[in-house]
């Protein structure tokens, strides 16, 4: 019915830049600017793209300014496959993404379009294959950032050491609320398992590691 591809999609499949190495988020309809209906991904290149669900764009030969909004480049970090590995988050105006070996970063969205630079980022970066994460709320207040660091020992090496669960404030992600380093081995994970992300119900974490699934809860 309908389809977007960026115009440098021969210089991407050449070089292994998967544009759907992370997936797409679906906007909530959005209320100001000119397009109700959202979608926004990256992939291996770095670039953001905003892409209108009813119309998105085809093909375009010289640039990408057939969709909403194109930022190139926006997420630069890695190696040769470098750029974004997982999948957005939307959440009360914000759009998060953690690339490859880049920092937790979110973007403001306003009539539309995305801030060219992030306007909050966690100290803390994610190396190989950047962060997998997952929000939890209490409907638009009390926004919770739960990022998975993965900690393997290469790219194609999954070994690695004991991932690490992260909390940030998604009001601002340079606030750490906790990290399952902090208290010796109490809270140490599983090494961890590429692309998986934490699931939180019912005030507890769960994420699944090679071997085992962990259980996060409030202390008695």
């Amino acid at each position: 019915m309908d389809y977007f591809t960026p115009h440098d999609q021969q210089n991407m499949d050449v070089n292994n830049l998967d544009l759907g190495a992370g997936g797409p988020v679906l906007l909530v309809d959005q209320t100001t600017g000119s397009f109700p209906h959202l979608l926004i991904t990256a992939g291996k290149n770095g670039t953001i793209y905003v892409v209108n669900r009813d119309n998105l764009g085809k093909y375009n030969a010289n640039n990408d300014n057939q969709i909403v909004q194109s930022l190139p480049g926006v997420l630069p970090n890695g190696s040769a496959e470098s750029g974004n590995f997982s999948t957005p988050v939307y959440f009360n105006g914000y759009v998060y993404f953690g690339a490859v070996n880049d920092t937790l970063k979110a973007f403001q969205l306003t009539n539309g379009q995305l801030s060219t630079a992030p306007t909050s980022q966690s100290a803390t970066i994610y190396g190989i294959r950047g962060a997998s994460f997952a929000i939890s709320a209490n409907s638009a207040s009390n926004g919770i950032i739960w990022a998975l660091q993965n900690n393997g020992a290469s790219a194609d090496n999954d070994v690695g050491n004991p991932g690490v669960l992260f909390a940030y404030n998604a009001s601002d992600l340079s606030t750490e609320l906790y990290n399952s380093s902090q208290a010796g081995s109490r809270d140490t994970l599983d090494n961890a398992v590429k692309f998986s992300i934490p699931l939180v119900a019912n005030g507890k974490v769960f994420v699944a590691g090679q071997t085992q699934l962990t259980v996060f809860g409030l202390l008695p």
